[in-house]
């Protein structure tokens, strides 16, 4: 008898923390099976409301799902309406996908904008990026290149295209182009490339020379 009302409480007990946890995800519950902004905005507010009291970081990991799923259903949205987006909001679109790791969508976005607009240096250097992430060092020296005779000034193109021909092999090569681009370092107004990482490519290259002509 002592049996059976041991294991009558011990069930009891576990039906009472699946139904804590139930409760406790019932917003996110609601959001996944109805994805609109509202139902999202609710689950946010609820779990930061807990994220700094709940010691198993549960709102934690709830947030970093939700966060997931609307940045998902946001780049859905942005690629199903591609061709309406304007050229500037195309090129963020396609640095997003480049940050998040989505190579080759990112690099079918840069295309488009290779296209419609062949002479804005930017998406052809990103897309360059890209490749060069990709290990497709022939393309990206090609993307690369387009960057920098379309401005010829585009200090971090040269940086990247000394790093494409240093990944090639053509250490002599990559050294030029990063002299050639040093001249216009002052014009990298985005700061998007530190001295360090010149002086660093620099003396990797100039070491790569010595090696070799032994």
């Amino acid at each position: 008898m002592k049996k059976i009302v041991l294991l009558i409480v011990a069930m009891f007990l576990f039906n009472m923390l699946l139904a804590e946890e139930h409760n406790e995800n019932e917003l996110f519950m609601i959001y996944q099976q109805d994805q609109t902004f509202e139902n999202f905005q609710k689950a946010i507010e609820h779990y930061n409301s807990d994220s700094e009291n709940a010691e198993d970081y549960n709102s934690t990991l709830m947030l970093s799902y939700l966060y997931t799923m609307e940045l998902d259903n946001n780049l859905a949205i942005l690629n199903d309406n591609l061709d309406s987006l304007n050229t500037r909001t195309k090129f963020s679109y396609a640095n997003l996908l480049l940050e998040l790791g989505k190579l080759d969508e990112s690099i079918a976005v840069y295309e488009k904008l290779n296209e419609n607009v062949p002479k804005w240096s930017c998406p052809w250097r990103h897309k360059g990026q890209a490749l060069l992430e990709q290990k497709n060092y022939k393309d990206a020296e090609i993307a690369t290149r387009q960057a920098i005779e379309t401005r010829e000034d585009h200090f971090d193109a040269y940086l990247q295209l000394a790093r494409i021909q240093k990944n090639l092999g053509e250490y002599e090569a990559a050294l030029q182009t990063l002299e050639n681009g040093m001249q216009y370092e002052e014009a990298d107004l985005e700061e998007e490339v530190t001295n360090e990482e010149v002086e660093l490519l620099k003396a990797e290259l100039e070491q790569l020379l010595e090696t070799n002509l032994k």
